[in-house]
């Protein structure tokens, strides 16, 4: 008697063990509804973060092609370049880089800082690059864009002004999925 006592039991425990097949479903299913809601919704924000930091590597340059440009006292040039050594004359700036004379050997011309955008970014800026004068001021106010060819966020372009003083400010744009 205990015997079939024990395999009594041990079927209660069997059955009571497992899923069931609806339950399996009911959870695949719930699991399918999260991720279609998460996957655009997380999307967008990898590609807002994406253009921050585009925005901020763009800035940081900015900020050291000023900052070289007075502390050398000779102009600094930050422009588009193909190779990262010298400026290309086209306003797709695949790569940018900072560039200016050594004070101690006027006749060279050292590249101080190369940097390519990553991730998918697109930049674009202006073909002659941006000259900083000695006292840390440009000519006329310029423009870079940093851009996603995304609708997911909205809002794929970062445009980013620098002013004649060489302060730095951005905005971001809505591009329709389109870079300029």
């Amino acid at each position: 008697m205990p015997d079939a006592r024990n395999r009594i039991e041990a079927r209660r425990r069997s059955r009571i063990a497992g899923f069931t097949l609806v339950e399996l479903m009911v959870t695949v299913a719930v699991l399918g509804v999260l991720a279609v809601v998460a996957v655009p919704a997380m999307q967008g924000l990898v590609n807002g973060n994406r253009l921050r930091a585009a925005t901020g590597e763009l800035q940081a340059a900015i900020q050291i092609a000023k900052t070289e440009a007075v502390r050398r006292n000779v102009p600094v040039t930050l422009c588009g370049s193909s190779d990262g050594s010298t400026c290309a004359s086209t306003g797709n700036w695949t790569r940018w880089v900072i560039r200016g004379r050594d004070p101690a050997t006027p006749s060279d011309v050292d590249v101080i800082r190369s940097d390519a955008p990553t991730g998918g970014v697109q930049i674009s800026g202006p073909p002659a690059g941006i000259v900083f004068r000695p006292s840390g001021r440009i000519d006329a106010q310029a423009q870079i864009t940093a851009c996603l060819p995304t609708t997911n966020p909205a809002d794929n372009q970062r445009i980013v002004t620098i002013m004649v003083s060489g302060i730095t400010s951005y905005a971001s744009n809505n591009g329709g999925g389109n870079c300029p």
